[in-house]
C-alpha cells in the first residue's frame, strides 16, 4: 500500500496532459447530456438506453481513470453509439473516494456495482446474466480486482490500460477478458501486462501459446496484434489486443471490439455453447434417406442431409459441409461407447464424433486406413488418436483456431491436453469432433 499513492498521484499529473476535458462530445456524437443522471445509493451514475430498449437487454458499466469522471470516460469512448445498434444499456459511474478513484482492494464500489445493475434492473429490466464490466486505467485496475469480488454477477471484463499495482489477484471463477493496452503507456507501462495477464492464464489453465493475429484493424493505431489464449476453464477465453504507439488513454476505437467479445458471454458461460458436446446444427435426413449405420453402446447413429453440417455457429453449405476445419468427408460407419456419428462416416470409439455429410464415400475408397482411426477421450482427460500412423493430426478449438499439429503412430497417442471445451480433431481427410 506504500507505493500505491505515489504512483497514483503520477498518473493523475500524466492525465491532466489529455487535452479536452470539457463536456462537449470528444469530436461529435453524444455527449453526456444525452444521459441520464441518476443516483444510486446516494452516488452518481449517468445512464444511456437506446430508444426501443427491448427487456432481457444487456448492461454494459465503464468505470473512469484517477482524478477523472463521467464526462472525461464518456466523451472519449462514446459507448452509447454500440448500445444504439447492439441494444444495451451503458452506465458510467463515478468514482467516490478522494480524487475520483476507485476501492481496488476492498469491497466498497463492488458492492455499489451489483446496487447499480440491481437498479439498472428496476428501471430497464436488463438481463442480470448479461453484464458486462469496463474501465479505463483505474477504472481497469477495478475491473481486474471486481473478478475477486462479484464475477458472480459480471459476464465478462474489459480492463484497459488498467493493470492492478497492487497485483493481480484470485478470480472468484475462470472469466473471460479482454484488454487492450498501448505500447507507449507511460503511466501503466507496457512491460508490465505479458506478466499481469499470465496470472490469470493460469489461474484458468488456459494454452501456453496465444493464437496471434497481426495487422489487427485498429482506428487509431497501425500494426495492432490481437492474441488470444483459449478455450480455458469453463471454455473461457483471454485476449489482449497490444496497439503500438498508443499512449495512457481510453479510446473508442476500442469499443467495438470490447463489445463484440463480451457479448458472447453470461455468467453461465458463452452463449449457445456449453462445456459438454453440444447438439448438431445439421437437419436429420428422412429414415429413407438415411445410410446404413449401427450403434452400440450409448453411442447415437444420425445421417445429415445434403445441406450439410455447420458447427460453432458457422453457416453449411449445399452438397457437404464447409467449415474452418475444411471439407468434411462422407464415409461409412458405426458408432461404438460413447461416440456420435453424424451422417455416414466411419467408427467411432470413445469419446470421439465423426461429422461427415451425405454423398459420397471417396475419401475411405482413396485412404481405407482412415476407417481404422478413432479419436476418444481418456481417462486423464486428453484427447487420444488411435492407428493413426502417418496420418497428419490437427487439433482446433471451437473457434476453428490451430492448438496443435503432429503426426500419427501406429499405437494410441496423446494429441492434446487442453482446457475444458469442445474440439475438432482431423486426421488425413476424417474430422472428428469431441469434448474435454
Amino acid at each position: 500500500m506504500k507505493y500505491l499513492l505515489p504512483v497514483l498521484i503520477a498518473a493523475s499529473f500524466s492525465f491532466a496532459q489529455w487535452g479536452d476535458w470539457g463536456g462537449g462530445g470528444g469530436g461529435g456524437g453524444k455527449s453526456l447530456n444525452d444521459y441520464q443522471k441518476k443516483s444510486v445509493s446516494g452516488r452518481e451514475i449517468h445512464v444511456y438506453a437506446p430508444s426501443g430498449l427491448k427487456e432481457n437487454s444487456p448492461l454494459l458499466i465503464s468505470c473512469h481513470g484517477m482524478d477523472q469522471d463521467p464526462n472525461y470516460q464518456q466523451s472519449n469512448t462514446h459507448w452509447e453509439a454500440v448500445a444504439d445498434t447492439a441494444g444495451f444499456v451503458v452506465v458510467y459511474p463515478r468514482g467516490g473516494t478522494g480524487m475520483s478513484t476507485w476501492d481496488i482492494s476492498g469491497d466498497k464500489d463492488t458492492k455499489w456495482m451489483t446496487e447499480i445493475i440491481d437498479q439498472m434492473y428496476t428501471d430497464y429490466k436488463i438481463d442480470k446474466k448479461r453484464v458486462y464490466l469496463s474501465g479505463f486505467s483505474m477504472g481497469g485496475m477495478f475491473t481486474y480486482h471486481s473478478m475477486s469480488k462479484i464475477a458472480d454477477k459480471i459476464a465478462a471484463f474489459a480492463p484497459t490500460s488498467g493493470t492492478n499495482v497492487m497485483g493481480a489477484s484470485k478470480a472468484q471463477r475462470p472469466v473471460p477478458i479482454i484488454h487492450p493496452h498501448g505500447t507507449n503507456d507511460d503511466v501503466l507501462p507496457y512491460n508490465n501486462v505479458e506478466g499481469f495477464i499470465k496470472n490469470y492464464r493460469d489461474q484458468f489453465h488456459c494454452p501456453d501459446k496465444a493464437e496471434e493475429q497481426t495487422n489487427y484493424p485498429n482506428a487509431e493505431n497501425n500494426g495492432a496484434t490481437m492474441y488470444t489464449w483459449g478455450p480455458c476453464d469453463k471454455g473461457v477465453y483471454i485476449k489482449h489486443l497490444k496497439l503500438p504507439g498508443r499512449g495512457h488513454s481510453p479510446s473508442k476505437a476500442d469499443v467495438s471490439d470490447i463489445w463484440n467479445f463480451v457479448k458472447e458471454w453470461t455468467v453461465d458461460g458463452k452463449i449457445g455453447e456449453t462445456t459438454t458436446t453440444p447438439e448438431s446444427s445439421a437437419s436429420p435426413a428422412s429414415s429413407a434417406d438415411a445410410p446404413k449405420s449401427s450403434s452400440s453402446g450409448t453411442g447415437v447413429a444420425q445421417s445429415s442431409s445434403s445441406r450439410g453440417f455447420g458447427f460453432g455457429g458457422r453457416s453449411s453449405s449445399s452438397g457437404g459441409s464447409q467449415s474452418p476445419w475444411g471439407s468434411i468427408p462422407t464415409v461409412s460407419s458405426s458408432s461404438i461407447g460413447g461416440g456420435t456419428v453424424v451422417g455416414s462416416s466411419s467408427s467411432s470409439i470413445g469419446g470421439g464424433i465423426v461429422i461427415g455429410s451425405s454423398g459420397s464415400i471417396d475419401a475411405l475408397v482413396a485412404d481405407p486406413s482412415l476407417l481404422a482411426v478413432s479419436v476418444y477421450r481418456s481417462s486423464d482427460n486428453s484427447i487420444m488418436v488411435s492407428n493413426a500412423q502417418g496420418k497428419s493430426i490437427t487439433v482446433f478449438n471451437s473457434l476453428g483456431h490451430v492448438v496443435r499439429t503432429t503426426r500419427g503412430t501406429a499405437g494410441a497417442q496423446k494429441v492434446y491436453a487442453g482446457a475444458k471445451g469442445v474440439y475438432i480433431v482431423k486426421v488425413g481427410s476424417r474430422t472428428f469432433k469431441t469434448s474435454l
